[in-house]
């Protein structure tokens, strides 16, 4: 009777392990939080990964918002010491499609670390989303990594000028009605001589 019990509590704590170790594919801007006319940086992170040795994936985001500027990889790859080709195939609206990294003669790197880095021009105010898709993490024997995907997003705010304070308003609409009522005064005299 007491057998089951301790079957199912090491089942449940081994589902917990794999849970906390999951590799994890997320998107990090610098700034979340921006102006218009300013550029941000997006790094594609990884953490967690063992026996990586092959990664691709698609990057979304609002072209009303940002416009694509660079590409260039992160380096997690090739840290592993091998040769590597890293790449993204082509840029579409909305979308910068299948970013490509290959490890070759079967290295691969194991740990955390950026995947790649991209620029952004904000062109427009508002919300853009940052969303991952296309994810495929393989490791040297081909085999799928089980990934969890961390999107982000960045606001585009524009750019406040700098205001007035109100005494400063009233100042100068103290200097106008002063300088109105001089004009008024000689305009008067003037007329008074004629």
């Amino acid at each position: 009777m007491m057998g089951w019990k301790k079957s199912l509590g090491a089942a449940l704590l081994s589902m917990a392990c794999v849970q906390a170790w999951a590799t994890t594919l997320s998107v990090t801007p610098t700034p979340a939080v921006t102006t218009q006319g300013s550029t941000i940086s997006v790094a594609v992170n990884l953490s967690d990964v063992i026996d990586l040795s092959t990664y691709q994936f698609s990057l979304s985001y609002d072209q009303r918002m940002l416009h694509f500027t660079g590409y260039t990889a992160g380096g997690f790859l090739s840290s592993g010491g091998a040769m590597t080709d890293e790449f993204y195939s082509f840029e579409t609206p909305n979308s910068i499609s299948f970013v490509t990294g290959i490890a070759f003669g079967g290295a691969s790197v194991s740990g955390s670390g950026t995947l790649a880095y991209f620029t952004f021009d904000t062109v427009a105010a508002g919300y853009s989303g940052l969303t991952l898709s296309d994810v495929l993490l393989l490791n040297t024997n081909g085999g799928d990594i089980a990934t969890t995907i961390g999107n982000s997003a960045v606001t585009v705010q524009v750019p406040t000028g700098d205001v007035p304070e109100p005494a400063s308003w009233m100042l100068i609409g103290a200097g106008l009605v002063a300088a109105g009522a001089l004009r008024r005064r000689r305009v008067s005299a003037s007329a008074a001589m004629a």
